[in-house]
């Protein structure tokens, strides 16, 4: 806590010393809770094409370029761990899994993608977070809530990482970067982009390396990015995007036994865009593919010949179509299909490969009514292993028109998500077994909301859910204490977020949001804890930006897991992370403390949080 007091003490040293500065600044134009610029007016995650955030019914939370820049993160897990109503499971440090959770729901519930890929796979269901570097992205769409009438199965949530767009000079624009941090660690950063003969590209390349925190816990990334749009003017538009994560990642544990695991990602699409009249037409062909080996080492460190291998490899084709128009000028119609084919092996869960197809035709559709905004989504996925799914959706928005900034929201929606494909097939026979009647789970979500900023310099928002889940899939036990996957009766999650920020003055901003998840059986009436759903979360900040190019973020949050007694948790308790940057244009400097408060936190006592380090790096940008 003296720590903090001083640290506090030097940021209002700061802004006393660089306010002057912004005196004769114009003042911010505001996101979601921060900073915005203006491809910050606009989302596609929500509707599959571009509209205002105003217009949704949804809980949208929108991350732009200016704000992730301002994280101390490593990584998308990391970032994401700032946003409030976004929960990440605490990790054990660089390359470890991150996974995500929104409105209390599974990480296997949240629907991820990059640039519109999935990213979610057919062994676990989930995407690891942590495999992706934040230089490449120009802002995070989140829809906290189901995406079901949009995107398919998603049941608890979406997140949609838009990367930056190609360059448009003949003379190269760049940066390389370097960073050196506790732990032995360093990272290094080059990207590049312009426009040659009209081909657009922007390229990234990204590599990390790390001793961990403890022993047989090292860590080695090595990441690459691009993306390629080619103008045929008439003839519409040609974009790619290829992107390859890598990684080598080694976990010790209290107990001396320890874990390797290597990734090897692959991820990419093709698309061609053309407007016809009053019409947009787009199709895109995306692949991604994942490949992960997993040692087990159950008796020491010292020993490196694996008592256990495992591989798993995921693949994925979707072919997508999508069309929009605009009826009387300002509605929106949005009319599409999505095919997929997906399969995955393993050497220890399957005999054979499986795979599945989806057949799903969509369509959603914005109707102005001045003050109102209605929308309505419908989606029909037709899913060769997990059966058919109708996801109808209906949505309102209301406008004050003598309150400034100031709607209410309100939605309710058929949600759905189907397992992962292995847990339907598993035979490995051993500690594991298959459920070959496994379902896809159901949900009726309500929502509703309210946004507004009576006080100029004050952003609010509140927002209710409740989601009724039918067939919930949790982990069961037979005679044998063989584990398998079953479908449940009905689960009930509920609950409430809160968000604000206050502008102090120009370019101060405190931040503070809350958030409250009751999840229950329904048939026996049991509280569910664990298993990487909080019921309370907690986050606050102070974000400072000067314009001598100073920038000071500190920032807090908290999350309390429910996890088991058996676990050990140490949890409920505040972590604190700062960065502090000066940009000079062409010479960026920034030092980041993490773990500012030196907490000894886990939610398992196997997988504890490093202690206070630092790290310090600069960029050259041109």
């Amino acid at each position: 806590m003296i720590l903090l007091r001083i640290l506090l003490a030097i940021i209002g040293i700061i802004i006393s010393t660089f306010g002057q500065l912004n005196a004769d600044e114009p003042q911010h134009q505001q996101e979601q809770g921060g900073y915005a610029i203006d491809l910050e007016k606009i989302v596609v995650t929500n509707k599959r094409a571009a509209a205002s955030p105003d217009e949704a019914a949804e809980d949208i939370t929108i991350v732009g370029e200016g704000r992730i820049a301002s994280f101390p993160a490593e990584n998308l897990g990391e970032a994401l761990s700032y946003v409030g109503g976004v929960d990440i499971a605490p990790n054990k440090g660089f390359g470890a899994q991150s996974a995500v959770s929104i409105q209390g729901c599974d990480p296997r519930q949240v629907r991820v993608m990059i640039d519109g890929i999935p990213l979610n796979t057919q062994s676990s269901g989930e995407a690891n977070l942590a495999e992706f570097p934040l230089e490449n992205i120009g802002r995070i769409e989140i829809i906290k809530g189901p995406g079901s009438s949009v995107w398919g199965s998603g049941l608890g949530g979406v997140i949609n990482v838009i990367t930056k767009d190609t360059g448009n000079t003949l003379i190269p624009k760049g940066s390389v970067s370097s960073s050196f941090a506790g732990f032995h660690t360093n990272k290094e950063t080059a990207e590049l982009s312009g426009k040659v003969s009209g081909l657009g590209y922007y390229l990234l390349s990204n590599y990390l390396s790390s001793g961990g925190n403890g022993p047989r816990s090292d860590t080695l990334e090595k990441n690459a990015f691009g993306k390629l749009s080619y103008d045929l003017k008439a003839s519409g538009k040609l974009s790619a995007v290829f992107g390859y994560n890598g990684g080598d990642v080694n976990t010790g544990f209290p107990d001396s036994t320890w874990q390797a695991q290597s990734y090897r990602e692959r991820y990419g699409k093709i698309g061609w865009e053309n407007d016809v009249g009053p019409a947009g037409l787009k199709v895109d062909l995306k692949h991604l593919r994942k490949d992960i080996v997993t040692k087990y080492f159950y008796t020491s460190f010292d020993i490196d010949t694996p008592d256990a291998r495992i591989t798993t490899k995921d693949l994925l084709y979707q072919l997508s179509l999508n069309s929009n128009f605009r009826p009387r000028k300002v509605d929106l119609l949005v009319a599409g299909m999505d095919i997929d084919n997906d399969a995955v092996k393993s050497n220890t869960y399957l005999t054979k490969a499986k795979s599945l197809k989806i057949y799903a035709p969509y369509a959603n559709y914005t109707l102005k009514l001045n003050p109102w905004d209605i929308n309505f989504g419908l989606r029909y996925d037709n899913n060769s292993e997990f059966g058919a799914d109708t996801s109808p959706s209906i949505g309102a928005v209301y406008h004050f028109k003598n309150l400034p900034d100031t709607l209410v929201r309100a939605g309710i929606s058929h949600a759905f998500n189907a397992p992962p494909l292995l847990w339907k097939y598993n035979d490995n026979g051993i500690n594991t077994i298959a459920n070959p009647d496994l379902k896809a789970e159901r949900a009726m979500v309500y929502e509703a909301g309210l946004e507004t900023r009576i006080v100029p310099r004050l952003w609010f928002k509140f927002s209710l859910y409740r989601s009724d889940v039918k067939d919930a899939v949790e982990t069961a036990y037979n005679d044998a204490n063989q584990s398998y996957k079953k479908n449940f009766q009905k689960v009930r999650r509920q609950g409430m977020e809160l968000e604000s920020s206050l502008e102090i003055f120009h370019g101060l901003f405190f931040k503070a949001g809350a958030g409250f998840n009751d999840i229950e059986d329904r048939a026996t009436r049991r509280i569910i804890r664990g298993g990487g759903k909080p019921r309370q979360s907690f986050n606050t900040s102070i974000e400072y930006k000067a314009k001598c190019g100073l920038s000071v973020s500190l920032i807090g949050y908290y999350n309390r897991w429910n996890e088991s007694a058996a676990l050990e948790p140490n949890d409920r308790k505040m972590l604190c992370d700062l960065k502090i940057s000066q940009d000079w244009k062409m010479l960026k400097l920034f030092m980041n403390i993490h773990n500012l408060n030196n907490s000894k936190y886990w939610a398992d006592s196997f997988i504890p949080i490093p202690p206070r380090y630092f790290e310090g790096g600069l960029s050259i940008n041109w």
